[in-house]
């Protein structure tokens, strides 16, 4: 293993977008991670993730994972499993 493997750091930060159904959280999400933006959507059913790996200076590589949640799964009883262990300012609410 070279030097540089060994110092390189790497983190996993979650990030959950929440809010009421079409109003664009898997617009934002899909932008953010793959960087397009999609002509039509299906409504997300339960939740869909997506993963974007990024490198900061100091050699540290983050992979930080987006959580869209389904706006109709607001009130339902998975969504304190969703967004368990996330930060809340991690939380982007849509309204």
């Amino acid at each position: 293993m070279s030097d540089s493997e060994e110092d390189s750091q790497d983190r996993q930060l979650k990030f959950v977008v929440i809010g009421d159904g079409a109003c664009g959280k898997t617009s934002i999400a899909t932008r953010f991670a793959q960087e397009a933006f999609g002509k039509q959507y299906k409504q997300t059913i339960g939740l869909d993730f997506f993963l974007k790996r990024i490198s900061l200076p100091g050699n540290v590589n983050v992979t930080l994972q987006v959580w869209d949640i389904g706006g109709q799964t607001l009130g339902g009883k998975m969504l304190d499993k969703y967004v368990y262990g996330t930060p809340l300012w991690s939380c982007c609410i849509m309204q």
